[in-house]
């Protein structure tokens, strides 16, 4: 199957994945040795299910899956990010 016609197919489906079905999802990514990082140009905040606050969704985010030496070439440790391009305002 072509990227694009998973991207179609992807698109219909995400709406009617519970989180619990996208934990699954990104320990398999996990155990393959993915990692999910999410960059941002917005610089707006929203509450993080988890405390603290988080950037908020744009539509011109972009996701990128990298092994653990691309994270620790970009200075990131081991894990999931999310990025904000941007500064965020002061508060």
């Amino acid at each position: 199957m072509l990227a694009q016609e998973m991207g179609v197919i992807l698109t219909k489906h995400a709406g009617l994945m519970t989180a619990k079905r996208w934990v699954e999802f990104i320990e398999q990514l996990e155990r393959k040795g993915l990692y999910v990082v999410i960059e941002t140009d917005t610089n707006g905040r929203v509450m993080s299910p988890f405390g603290g606050l988080m950037p908020m969704p744009c539509k011109t985010d972009s996701f990128n899956l990298l092994n653990a030496e691309e994270l620790e070439a970009r200075g990131l440790s081991v894990g999931h990010h999310v990025l904000a391009k941007c500064k965020a305002k002061p508060s």
